[in-house]
Parts: structure tokens; sequence; C-alpha cells
């Protein structure tokens, strides 16, 4: 898939504008605080309709403005050439595809992926296992609508189940929602025992071209216990019941499972250098990218958020081979930093919310 046409109106400091991008590399450069991100930011709301920088999409609007409206057109394998426009409003959010408006997410959930790089990554090794388990819920999720289905199912009957744990409600009420329950989370585990494979061995293919000659690295998905089951969930919340009435949450089950990233058989987070951290969640981003365009047919697009500026000559190097040399790249820094196996970046400079496009030398 690439973007071939970005048109944004009252988002965050960008007041209008309409952009042709041509070609495969694209960069946007200028001060900080000028509307790079911000731009990078509204083409990453085409994977998920999430932000990567914030959860709550009512700051997405300019200041003062009742909404804002963004717009797409892009070459896609799958759907050819397609135009997708959003309306973000104070209050919710509409979408339209080819000017069919999109009811359902599930039916908007990567149909047009996206891979975001950026320095608040480095979180998926430091930060919570709810940050780990977010990312994964989001890559399953947007290569498989049955994940999809089945983790929404899930959260459903979880927050009714704590619903009713909190207004202590009879053994009879709880017997059915954990039959349901327990069915969802061995769907759910399952799925994600099978995927982290995949993910696993993708990271290490990347891994040793990024940074070749060092130790091979790990994904390994950590459940929160060895239940698999449908008939060990039912026990286990059965087992679990009193404890939970007392807690008034469901203290185990796929919402408490982790991610973890290691090299050399170690947490990365706390043995490996800055280094290999760094080349660890780059791994890990082209990694999804991999998984995403096997999983569906449709090569993503990556956006890289002030941090090919921050590698070196032979890392750099290694990213473009990693990346290969058919992938989309929207990129954004305060300097234009060189290539190695592609050809020349489109260049915008940006300032205040303005674009204009730097023609080459």
């Amino acid at each position: 898939m690439q973007v071939s046409q970005i048109r944004l109106q009252n988002y965050r400091n960008i007041p209008l504008v309409d952009l042709s991008l041509h070609g495969l590399t694209h960069f946007f450069v200028g001060e900080n605080a000028q509307g790079k991100t911000n731009l990078l930011e509204s083409v990453g709301l085409l994977s998920a309709l999430r932000s990567f920088r914030t959860h709550d999409l009512s700051t997405l609007l300019m200041q003062g403005a009742p909404e804002a409206k963004l717009g797409f057109n892009l070459v896609d394998e799958e759907m050819g050439d397609t135009e997708v426009w959003m309306t973000l409003k104070r209050k919710g959010k509409e979408v339209e595809v080819d000017g069919e408006k999109i009811t359902r997410f599930r039916d908007f959930i990567g149909r047009f992926p996206v891979v975001v790089l950026s320095s608040q990554d480095i979180q998926l090794l430091r930060g919570s296992p709810g940050v780990r388990r977010q990312w994964l819920n989001l890559a399953l999720s947007s290569a498989n609508s049955s994940h999809y289905d089945d983790l929404k199912d899930f959260h459903k009957l979880l927050q009714e189940r704590n619903s009713l744990l909190k207004r202590n409600a009879s053994s009879s009420e709880l017997d059915v929602f954990e039959k349901m329950l327990a069915t969802k989370s061995a769907r759910v585990r399952a799925s994600r025992h099978v995927e982290v494979e995949k993910l696993n061995e993708l990271l290490q293919e990347v891994y040793q071209v990024v940074s070749p000659n060092e130790e091979d690295p790990e994904l390994v998905y950590k459940p929160d216990s060895e239940t698999s089951s449908e008939e060990e969930f039912q026990e286990n919340l059965l087992r679990n019941r009193e404890r939970d009435r007392m807690l008034k949450s469901t203290q185990q089950g796929p919402h408490r499972d982790d991610l973890l990233i290691r090299l050399q058989s170690r947490k990365a987070r706390d043995y490996a250098s800055e280094g290999q951290q760094r080349s660890l969640i780059i791994s890990l981003k082209i990694a999804q990218l991999r998984y995403l365009h096997r999983s569906s047919g449709v090569l993503p697009v990556l956006l890289a958020d002030d941090v090919l500026g921050e590698l070196d000559h032979q890392r750099k190097t290694n990213f473009w081979n990693a990346v290969g040399s058919d992938v989309q790249v929207i990129a954004t820094g305060t300097e234009v930093p060189e290539k190695e196996n592609r050809n020349e970046w489109q260049v915008f400079e940006v300032e205040n919310g303005n674009f204009s496009l730097k023609e080459p030398k």
C-alpha cells in the first residue's frame, strides 16, 4: 500500500494542507513542535483509528474547531485506488471509504495497515505489561478479524463478570457468564500462543539484518497461568470466585498476560545495552510490518518519527536492508538523513503547521 495524497483541515496545529506524495520515501523536516509528528500521526490513524500519542481523539482537533477533516488517497494491493475520509469531532468520529460510510470498526481495522516507529516504542521494553498487551492486541486484531471478535467479546464478558462481582450477584448468574468467558479466554490465549510464535520467527529474521552477529532475540508469550482449555478456565474462575468477590474484579485471565522481549535468554529491559534495545525495537516493528503483510496481503506503510537521525551509518544501512525496497517510508526529523540503497527523499519543510515541498538540488 502507498499513500499518494494527504489532506488535513483543523488537525492539531495544521489549519489546512494538501500534499501529493511521489515515490516511496518522504521526509518532513523542521524544528520541534512545528507539526511534523502531527502529520505522521494523522497517517497512523489509517491503521486502527488510534493515535500513537494519545487515547483521546478529541485532542486532535485544532483548538476552537468543532471538527477536523482528514483525507487520504491510497494505492492498495487489494482495492486499487482508494479514498479514505475521516471526520473527527469532540464526541465521536465518522469514516468513509470510497464514499461508503463505515459503521463497524471491525470492517476498518487492519484494512489499511500502517506501522509506526517512534521513540515512545522503548516502552515496549521498559513499560508495564499493559503496554505490551495493547501492542499485541492491536497487531493480532489488525491481522485477523476473528481474533478481534474474540478479544472484543472477551473484554465485554470480563466487564460483565466484574459488574456481577461488585454487586455480589448470585452463583447462578455468575455461572452463565463464566462459561462464556471461559470459552473466549481459551480462544484468545490459544490465538496468542500461535501468533506470537510467528512474530518471534520474524523478529529473529529481521534482527539478524539490523544487528548481525548478535545473539538471537526472543519474543515470549507469558500467560499469567498455565490455564489453556475452556474447562480449565471455567474451573479457575469458580475456584477464584470468592477471592474475586472480595477484590471486586477478575484477578486472572488473558487480561493479565505479558509479552517478554529477551536477548541472550535474559530480559532485554534489564540486560541489553542502549544500542541493543534500540535495535530490538526497530526489529520488532519491522517484524510487525512483515507479519501484517503476510496476514493481509497488503504491504504496510512505515512511519518513522524522529528516529532515523539517531542511527549510525552501519545501522542505517541495515535498517534499509531490513525494510526492503518496496515499503513506503514516511519519516520526520530536524535534519534530513542520508539514505542507503534507496532513491532520494521527497522532502517537505515544516514550520508552524505549514508545509512546503523542498525542491531537490
